[in-house]
């Protein structure tokens, strides 16, 4: 038996740009999905995902690579092993043959990612932490002769399809690699080594996470700004030229330990964020972001969401200790919930081989 774990991301820069090829500024934070692989005699197959209330449920693997669940367990159990299902299609596809009749045992655990009060998750990429440790677990536990760099790119490609081919990848790639990382959309034909770029920590700049207290549909938000660029061209492209131009400078401050520059840039990119949600109708400044950002300039800080926006988390910016530390503490007397987590410098890794 096998144990892997991989960390949550954050987006510090490069939302929705980053989809149309702008480079991102993301990094991992340490909270961190785990997926146990133990082998099974003959061809037999068992998921549980505790975090999910789904326990010990069987499962089998047509000769086609599609998995099938009992339809019995209904419409919301087989909901909820969408991701999964999709994710072992797409890797036992691409597996030799003799290992696809190896039975395993397969539990995750992605309780770190959920904030027990509310009952929901906190927006720090959950699907994509446990995406990366399963995909990494599968070739372990499959001995597979693969680099780092071919295993990242198979559950790159394993989280895109199973997401129904929306998103650009940088969650996986924070999971996977951890650290800081300069990240520019990845396409399946795109060479192998195409890869994330670390980044050195930025010395002087302060920042953390804000829960606002409910979850957010990325593919909702998303699909709206989709609908945006396909209808109304005219009104998108400036838009997106704006937040790419943005993206680009403001990780080029970061490598290059310009702050203050750095945090101009975060605050042009959270008005051009609020722009693109008002033309799309998409609430990507929630009525709660645009709270925290208020509540953030009146203490001397900068903000913005982190993510597609409207809910999850948020983030707060400073380049001076004081500062950053007496808003903290407003937005936690105002009723939010500033969280605790630090940067993982690590990504993906094998903990356990029993």
């Amino acid at each position: 038996m096998i144990r892997v774990t991989a960390p949550g991301k954050m987006i510090l820069l490069g939302e929705y740009a980053v989809l149309e090829d702008a480079p991102a500024l993301v990094c991992a934070v340490d909270v961190r999905a785990s997926v146990q692989i133990g082998r099974l005699a003959g061809n037999e197959f068992v998921f549980s995902a505790p975090s999910l209330n789904l326990h010990e449920l069987p499962f089998v693997i047509l000769p086609n690579a599609h998995v099938r669940f009992d339809p019995a367990l209904g419409q919301e159990a087989l909901r909820k092993l969408t991701l999964f299902a999709g994710i072992m299609e797409y890797v036992y596809s691409r597996l030799p043959d003799p290992l696809k009749n190896q039975g395993l045992r397969i539990a995750i655990n992605t309780d770190a990612f959920y904030a027990e009060q509310f009952h929901s998750k906190m927006g720090f990429g959950s699907s994509a932490a446990f995406c990366a440790a399963l995909v990494k677990g599968l070739v372990v536990i499959s001995k597979l002769d693969m680099t780092e760099a071919q295993i990242f790119r198979l559950a790159l490609s394993a989280h895109h399809h199973a997401q129904g081919k929306m998103g650009s990848g940088i969650d996986v790639a924070a999971s996977y690699f951890g650290g800081y990382l300069h990240y520019e959309r990845i396409y399946e034909n795109d060479p192998v080594n195409k890869l994330p770029q670390p980044v050195s920590p930025c010395a002087g700049l302060y920042f953390r996470p804000v829960f606002t207290g409910k979850s957010a549909s990325t593919t909702k938000l998303v699909g709206g700004v989709k609908q945006l660029k396909e209808k109304r061209p005219e009104v998108y492209d400036p838009i997106m030229e704006r937040l790419k131009a943005l993206s680009v400078q403001g990780l080029r401050a970061f490598e290059q330990r310009q702050v203050e520059l750095f945090l101009e840039k975060v605050r042009e990119f959270y008005i051009t964020l609020k722009n693109l949600g008002d033309q799309s109708g998409m609430p990507i400044i929630s009525g709660v972001h645009q709270k925290l950002a208020d509540l953030a300039h009146r203490a001397g800080v900068v903000y913005k969401p982190s993510g597609a926006g409207s809910g999850d988390i948020g983030l707060i910016f400073s380049d001076d200790r004081q500062r950053f530390s007496e808003a903290i503490t407003i937005i936690k007397n105002s009723g939010y919930f500033p969280l605790d987590v630090d940067v993982a410098t690590e990504g993906v890794r094998l903990e356990k081989s029993f």
